[in-house]
């Protein structure tokens, strides 16, 4: 058996070959990021063993384009979280030094001896993958227009603040069409009422009590603003609400690429039938759950990698109280983008479901902030969708519900 560390980079690849007993396989060495370098790394693999699974290969990221290569050519790959390599560095040197190659020894030497350590790496089918891809763009893309959003804003309170009256979303599609041919206050107030109103009938903006209130706003008095500093903020301005615009675009071209992809995937109406959950959501569902139904036989490990389920450290013994000390505290080693869809999720189905709204409002009482009552409640639906997805079901909230009172009615008795 040989065990290989690999340590990426952005122009190449450290690699470490061990053998059972930990000594080096072949000298170390390193394969750049092209087709020929990853050719020859599979050459002086065959050189050694030529049945793909006397090797585990070991890396610190799933997301890399010589983990989709060595899966396509059969070979098992390993994932050995980052976080764990801050404390098995320290196992091998007792100074802070390291290098690249230093650390594919690490990771080597590891998937060696701690095997339980390294999760292995599964593909999941191609829909699964363009779907996962698509939802963590999408969820990318929202952040930086999140960010983009309040720039903008900050930049019109300092020239135009009557702008952030006009509209309720001022990153909206006609909100933005508007600011660019009428950037400045004194562009806008040029315009008629009927003007206002034909351009937003273009723009397919009928909200006619908007368009007034925008028409008095303009012929209100405003705050007089220095000529010099007008025509810098309002190129900036402009710069903001470009890029705000190209957002938008992709945005929806992202999420119409979802749901068409949504429509033949075999477990969408799984997710779909969960109060609170919509295209997207069910989307984002599908990309933590992936294909794999063997893989994870309880939910705990999908729990742990969205973060709802906290840490429980037990240390010791409380001689005078008779108790165990025990403390549980957030998790905060988990993927936060999936922590976001079912923090999501768990908010939506508050008013979709009364036993939702309930189970949180019951964590309220109970003096838990708003983000710790929906993580609570996120961990019980993960348990839930974890049943569904499992046994191929929808959603029935009688038989949960019956399920919860039988639960119950057995804690009473015990």
């Amino acid at each position: 058996m040989y065990f290989i560390g690999i340590d990426w980079a952005d122009q190449k690849y450290d690699v470490v070959i061990l053998d059972d007993n930990g000594h080096y396989a072949c000298p170390k060495f390193e394969i750049d990021k092209t087709a020929d370098g990853f050719d020859r790394f599979i050459k002086k693999l065959n050189r050694l063993a030529t049945n793909s699974a006397d090797f585990k290969i070991s890396i610190e990221t799933p997301h890399n384009l010589i983990v989709d290569y060595l899966l396509d050519k059969n070979y098992p790959v390993y994932l050995l979280p980052p976080s764990s390599m801050r404390s098995f560095r320290k196992r091998y040197r007792s100074t802070n030094a390291r290098d690249d190659h230093y650390d594919a020894f690490v990771i080597a030497d590891v998937a060696r001896t701690d095997k339980t350590c390294c999760k292995i790496i599964e593909r999941s089918s191609q829909l699964t993958q363009e779907i996962t891809e698509l939802v963590f763009d999408h969820h990318r893309i929202v952040e930086k227009q999140v960010a983009i959003h309040n720039a903008f804003k900050e930049v019109l309170k300092s020239y135009y603040p009557e702008y952030i009256h006009f509209f309720k979303n001022i990153s909206c599609q006609s909100s933005l069409a508007f600011f660019q041919q009428h950037p400045t206050i004194y562009d806008a107030k040029q315009l008629s009422k009927k003007q206002l109103i034909d351009f937003f009938k273009a723009q397919r903006y009928f909200r006619t009590e908007s368009v007034h209130k925008i028409y008095r706003i303009l012929n209100s008095n405003h705050l007089k603003v220095e000529e010099h500093i007008i025509r810098i903020k309002s190129s900036k301005a402009l710069f903001y609400a470009t890029i705000l615009n190209t957002f938008n675009i992709y945005c929806q071209d992202c999420f119409n690429n979802i749901k068409q992809r949504l429509e033949i995937h075999p477990d969408a109406d799984i997710f779909r039938s969960f109060p609170g959950v919509g295209d997207l959501s069910a989307a984002r569902l599908i990309a933590l759950f992936k294909d794999n139904r063997n893989l994870h036989q309880t939910p705990f490990p999908l729990q742990a990698k969205a973060g709802t389920c906290p840490v429980t450290e037990i240390t010791g013994h409380d001689k005078k109280r008779n108790k165990i000390h025990k403390i549980v505290y957030f998790r905060k080693g988990c993927n936060k983008i999936y922590r976001d869809f079912i923090h999501l999720i768990a908010f939506s189905s508050i008013t979709k479901s009364e036993w939702c709204n309930q189970y949180y409002r019951q964590h309220r009482k109970m003096g838990h902030s708003h983000s710790q009552a929906l993580r609570c409640l996120a961990n019980t639906q993960l348990r839930i969708l974890f049943a569904m997805w499992k046994n191929k079901t929808l959603y029935d909230e009688n038989i949960y519900l019956a399920q919860r009172l039988r639960h119950e009615n057995k804690c009473k008795k015990k």
